[in-house]
């Protein structure tokens, strides 16, 4: 009965440590995928019932980044520390924490956004085609033209701060490989990079706040 308590206990830890930490290793996975830059080490993704572990691992490609999303049992899962893993994983786990914020806000927030405001543009420019066409609303032609224009240049805010973060994962992912031939190369300043992709989400967030009052006036104008 102890034992069994325990065990439960364990297991519900281990979960609670893995869903608070970015970062984990996960045995076999250089094996299972060859060439990863980054070893064993993956961006802890989600947990499925309380036994499988999805864990994301960044891979160069020729033209960009491929991201693999891998699941795994509970027991492959390790929770890094400088302290207790081999000298020669050091380098690589340095790199996953300085991927792990930029490799989550890139798929839970960039793509996402890309996503919705494509569906937004398709569904304004279909009204806008309806408008043109009626007798009752062609005069509301310019409130739709005006969203898409806005629309228009959110998608390019938008994917521009896509292809930073890209170029920004890519750039580590590359260093990384190449300080496996001389560790001296390897990159310790993250300030230039961090400032970059601020600004860029800044500038976007600002353009994506006046669209949304823009939208706001005219819906209360029409009230």
């Amino acid at each position: 009965m102890l034992a069994g308590y325990w065990f439960v206990f364990y297991h519900d830890q281990k979960i609670k440590r893995i869903k608070s930490n970015l970062v984990l290793e996960v045995d076999g996975a250089d094996i299972r995928y060859p060439n990863l830059p980054l070893g064993n080490f993956g961006i802890f993704f989600e947990v499925k019932e309380n036994q499988r572990i999805q864990v994301i691992f960044p891979k160069l490609t020729p033209e960009g980044i491929e991201y693999i999303y891998s699941w795994h049992n509970l027991q492959s899962i390790r929770i890094p520390t400088f302290d207790k893993i081999n000298i020669d994983k050091k380098a690589n786990l340095k790199v996953a924490q300085q991927l792990a914020f930029l490799i989550k806000e890139h798929i839970q927030f960039v793509e996402p956004e890309i996503l919705k405001l494509r569906k937004q543009w398709h569904k304004t420019n279909n009204l806008l085609d309806l408008v043109l066409t009626s007798e009752f609303y062609a005069s509301q032609q310019g409130i739709y033209k005006r969203a898409l224009f806005q629309m228009e240049n959110l998608l390019d805010k938008a994917e521009e701060l896509q292809q930073v973060y890209i170029g920004f994962i890519r750039e580590l992912l590359i260093g990384r490989q190449v300080a496996q031939y001389d560790p001296n190369l390897l990159p310790n300043d993250s300030f230039a990079i961090e400032n970059k992709y601020k600004r860029i989400r800044e500038e976007y967030q600002y353009m994506k706040d006046t669209a949304t009052a823009y939208a706001e006036l005219l819906r209360t104008s029409q009230v």
